[in-house]
């Protein structure tokens, strides 16, 4: 499972605060498109 956690990010990769939260944020979204969706 892929952790999208802020906190996580920020410590395992160096990130600042507020680049962990727009990374954690784009990992929810794709986490949560059903791997059938079809490019338009």
């Amino acid at each position: 499972m892929v952790n999208a956690d802020p906190l996580y990010l920020e410590l395992v990769f160096n990130l600042s605060s507020q680049t962990a939260i727009e990374y954690a944020d784009i990992a929810r979204s794709l986490l949560e498109r059903p791997i059938e969706a079809t490019l338009s």
